[in-house]
């Protein structure tokens, strides 16, 4: 598998998988980029925006034109995937998907699929806020961390030439096993996405109807993750729950140690837990 030049086919083509489509384009070892998704809109998107060479007709032309199968939808879409497509892939193909979760798809990875397919998970932590566009982009992936989650089946060999490939499209791959996968992004991926909802419901319940008419900026920035992908964001945490219910105790504790902080009312202390979260950002993304 790993040698000579490669089709690659892409299963969903939304913002991440039409972004990897034209990512994979310009890698040297691949020779053609095939896709296809359930959306029309986003067929022709990515055919007229040159993501993809080719659409093909169906989800079982994209497996069985491909050696490596890039598996871009909601972890559970992916898992039906496996499932249904398994039977149509030649042996040697690669099997990659890029789910939010890794744990569940893994382990149905070598559940599901034929022992002559060697599957691997990975998760790029990128999106449209990193591109600065709801446009799908090649660009998306240069400088930011992919990681790649190796099965109990995930050939060695396998693993070293996704790395490289990932390496050529601008990825810094991290390789790791997928339960500490799933417990890391639960505290930077995940958690995020909930917060919003306490907050909006805190709003919700206040008795004073004037509440409805101040939120600014500052809330409407704070909330916004309430309206991502719901689906996509039910599947997350039916396939982390433990891990994001872990964090969120975690972070209920951290909270009430601010209020802690806050109920003392002493300026000095106030100004040094504000300071020491605005350094720790700027640790995070002054790269950026």
């Amino acid at each position: 598998m790993t040698d000579g030049m490669k089709t690659a086919g892409v299963l969903g083509l939304g913002f991440m998988g039409a972004s990897l489509g034209a990512a994979l384009r310009g890698a040297s070892g691949i020779g053609r980029v095939v896709g296809y998704d359930s959306s029309a809109d986003a067929r022709a998107q990515a055919l007229d925006n040159a993501h993809v060479d080719e659409v093909l007709d169906s989800a079982a032309d994209v497996a069985r034109a491909a050696d490596l199968l890039v598996l871009c939808t909601p972890v559970q879409q992916i898992i039906t995937y496996l499932t249904e497509l398994g039977p149509l892939l030649r042996p040697g193909t690669v099997v990659l998907d890029i789910g939010s979760t890794k744990s569940a798809v893994t382990e149905a990875m070598d559940k599901l699929l034929p022992d002559d397919v060697v599957p691997i998970g990975g998760h790029p932590m990128t999106g449209p806020a990193t591109a600065g566009t709801d446009s799908p982009t090649a660009r998306i992936f240069a400088g930011r961390v992919f990681l790649l989650t190796p099965t109990l089946r995930t050939d060695p060999a396998v693993t070293r030439w996704c790395t490289g490939l990932l390496e050529e499209i601008g990825a810094r791959v991290e390789v790791l096993e997928p339960a500490r996968h799933d417990r890391l992004v639960a505290v930077v991926s995940h958690l995020p996405r909930i917060l919003p909802l306490p907050l909006l419901e805190l709003a919700d319940k206040d008795p004073d109807p004037m509440l409805a008419e101040l939120p600014a900026g500052g809330f409407r920035e704070s909330t916004r993750k309430a309206t991502e992908n719901i689906d996509m964001w039910a599947d997350v945490l039916v396939t982390n729950t433990d891990h994001v219910v872990e964090a969120l105790r975690r972070y209920a504790r951290e909270v009430e140690l601010v209020a802690d902080r806050v109920a003392e009312s002493d300026p000095a202390a106030l100004r040094e837990l504000l300071t020491t979260a605005a350094d720790r950002w700027t640790t995070l993304f002054e790269a950026e």
